[in-house]
């Protein structure tokens, strides 16, 4: 297994608009100092050459009896695969071993070597094994390198080493490259997979958040968003020199709705108001329920006056409305934060929820709904 094929032309692993050789920056300079490197000059050329007309009607004996010895290996074996495979693999090294006596190491060798190399690796083929096929090969090789003549083999063996090396070198640097590139691969993908967990972890978050701010039952905001938005648009209010009403509101009779229809007509109810206010609720508006039959609602930029408006609104979405065939009936209070004035949250609920009970005691006195036109705070 020393010739497994060659990549198609202008299979990069790095950058396709790059050779191998540019991506492993192997210049014309960089190519004849490694051949200086591993002594691979014009003398050892000459060698391989001189051995190439002994050698070329030996090579299909050379390269059966190579890959004799590649299969009886199973890693090699399974990796080559079928007979038609080994035919082609015949040819290709016989291929090679002519060019390899031709004894002209330049660009274009190089080149076929680096994609040999790439071969290799992305079939996932062990550098092991590759190295040790090239030893095998040398082994092959080495016999008739030294019967072609009757001088002393000894520098036409050493030749024969050092270009196998050279070559080996250059498929072992794509190897490299490989690795590399799969590193880099690896790191991007890690990278853009840790981006998008991120982002799932935010919107998970945020969700989680939302939910934390929610009522479970109506979907209206809960006692914690309620309070956090009340300092918020408070804030606001006295910053922009615009006024904030609140408005409390609760369900009349609500224990009596629970304790006679059950709990399913309490729940029942409980939506009918939420619904009623998201109808009659301005995109500014915010409504919360704060728990058991108690709701909110804070208006911005509104005073008591245009907060009637709302409380109109509120009134055409509740006609007719009931729990388990039982009308439903509201108290409503409401507390204006004066403009321009610093208003304490506290203060503004206090205000809201007396005008609340004002209006309930109204509702009980009237059976029917109970409103309160509330006050001023801070003023």
């Amino acid at each position: 297994m020393h010739e497994l094929g060659s990549a198609p032309a202008g299979t990069g692993v790095g950058d396709i608009q790059q050779s191998l050789a540019q991506q492993l920056r192997l210049t014309d300079f960089e190519r004849l100092r490694r051949r200086e490197l591993f002594r691979l000059g014009e003398a050892e050329a000459a060698e391989l050459r001189a051995c190439r007309a002994h050698v070329q009607p030996h090579l299909g004996e050379i390269v059966a009896a190579f890959y004799r010895g590649q299969t009886a290996i199973p890693e090699i074996a399974k990796v080559i695969g079928d007979r038609d495979t080994l035919r082609r693999l015949h040819q290709t090294l016989e291929d090679y071993l002519a060019a390899l006596f031709l004894g002209n190491f330049d660009a274009a060798y190089c080149d076929s070597r680096l994609r040999v190399g790439i071969v290799h690796s992305r079939i996932g083929v062990p550098l092991k094994l590759y190295a040790a096929s090239v030893l095998a090969l040398e082994d092959a090789l080495r016999p008739h390198v030294a019967a072609a003549f009757d001088t002393d083999p000894a520098p036409r063996l050493d030749a024969l080493r050092r270009a196998m090396l050279f070559d080996l070198h250059l498929v072992t640097e794509t190897y490299l490259l490989a690795v590399s590139i799969e590193v880099e691969a690896g790191k991007y993908n890690l990278q853009r997979y840790a981006d998008s967990l991120e982002k799932v972890i935010d919107e998970r978050t945020r969700q989680l958040q939302e939910q934390s701010r929610r009522d479970a039952l109506t979907h209206l905001g809960n006692y914690r968003a309620f309070h956090e938005d009340l300092r918020r648009e408070l804030a606001r209010a006295e910053r922009e020199h615009v006024p904030l009403v609140l408005v409390f509101l609760d369900l009349n009779r609500f224990k009596q709705l629970n304790d006679t229809y059950g709990h399913q007509a309490g729940d029942a109810a409980l939506c009918e108001v939420a619904a009623c206010l998201n109808r009659a609720c301005r995109a500014s508006d915010l409504a919360y329920r704060l728990g058991g039959d108690e709701f909110c609602i804070l208006l911005p930029a509104t005073d008591l006056v245009e907060g009637r408006a709302f409380l109109d609104r509120l009134a055409a979405c509740w006609m007719h409305r009931d729990a388990a065939g039982v009308p439903l009936t509201v108290s409503i209070g409401l507390a204006q934060a004066a403009v321009g004035h610093p208003v304490n949250p506290e203060a503004l609920i206090r205000a809201a929820d007396k005008s609340m009970y004002r209006a309930k005691a109204r509702a009980r006195a009237t059976g029917d709904h109970g409103v309160d036109p509330g006050e001023v705070v801070g003023g």
